[in-house]
């Protein structure tokens, strides 16, 4: 039975009233999937989602040149040897 596998799988232990519920769930969802298999798309699968584009911005970084890490080092309030400086954080 596939119940069974799927539970050995996942680990879980299940009664035998669970495996006949699972059973018929999955029946459900195995019939729902199958319809819609059948089911008439014309045009929207031929549309897909190729031809969609951001209307919203161009993807592009205006802080690319910034971004370089010795940029970011030299940015920093305080650097030394092309490393940022901060304040202790453990005790001695």
């Amino acid at each position: 039975m596939e119940i069974e596998k799927l539970a050995k799988l996942a680990r879980i232990n299940l009664s035998s009233g669970e495996k006949e519920k699972l059973q018929k769930e999955f029946e459900a969802i195995l019939n729902y999937v199958s319809a819609l298999k059948e089911a008439d798309t014309g045009e929207m699968a031929a549309m897909g989602i190729s031809g969609t584009t951001n209307v919203l911005r161009k993807d592009e970084n205006d802080n690319e040149e910034k971004s370089e890490p010795k940029n970011l080092v030299e940015m920093s309030p305080f650097h030394e040897n092309n490393f940022v400086k901060v304040k202790h954080v453990f005790e001695n």
